[in-house]
């Protein structure tokens, strides 16, 4: 990953960390009903399952490249129609409250919530496998462009755990609102689209 890929990096992983999904809706409604301290804290719990999702992210990725650069590049090519499909999602998508239960206020049930929707959420882990990839250099070593990512991406998500978790109740009001909902879904779709086209780039 060079420098200015990392540019291109940053604004789609802004717009996919500070999108409103289940993860960041969850530590929203814990912050209006717990407290900022408390519900940032229960959010870090989703921290661990994405490093471990990173490091099996590396060890495919250098598995892949071993066994065939010709594979990799039809991943990166797989990769690239998954993010402008995302990103077309996004355009469509609605914040959706109804479906978080934020009812836990015990500090050991918020963390399992935290740690439980970021292990088993699928756009997590497509995220991981559609959206980094993009960004290796085949010919460098994995190991170190995965650290430099994700590092990026975590230390950009525990802002968005603050972000929400401190947000209250007008968050959720501009949340709810579609023209404030639109905006952020359009930044996130340009941000994908972007990061989509850079495998079009020699």
């Amino acid at each position: 990953m060079n420098e200015a890929q990392w540019w291109v990096f940053l604004p789609a992983c802004i717009g996919m960390n500070f999108f409103p999904g289940p993860n960041n809706l969850i530590a929203l409604v814990h912050g209006t009903r717990v407290g900022i301290t408390a519900s940032s804290i229960a959010g870090l719990a989703r921290l661990p399952v994405m490093v471990v999702m990173l490091v099996l992210l590396a060890i495919g990725l250098e598995a892949l490249l071993a066994m065939s650069e010709n594979a990799f590049y039809m991943m990166r090519f797989a990769g690239a129609a998954y993010l402008l499909y995302m990103a077309w999602q996004t355009l469509s998508a609605r914040v959706n409250f109804s479906g978080v239960d934020g009812n836990q206020s015990n500090m050991w049930a918020m963390v399992k919530a935290e740690a439980l929707i970021a292990s088993t959420n699928p756009k997590l882990i497509l995220i991981f496998t559609a959206f980094f990839p993009q960004f290796i250099q085949p010919t460098e070593p994995v190991a170190p462009q995965v650290a430099v990512m994700g590092g990026t991406f975590i230390l950009i998500e525990i802002a968005a755990i603050v972000a929400y978790a401190s947000g209250g109740k007008g968050l959720q009001r501009m949340l709810s609102k579609d023209d404030n909902a639109k905006w952020l879904a359009r930044f996130t779709a340009l941000a994908l689209a972007a990061a989509a086209g850079l495998i079009l780039m020699p």
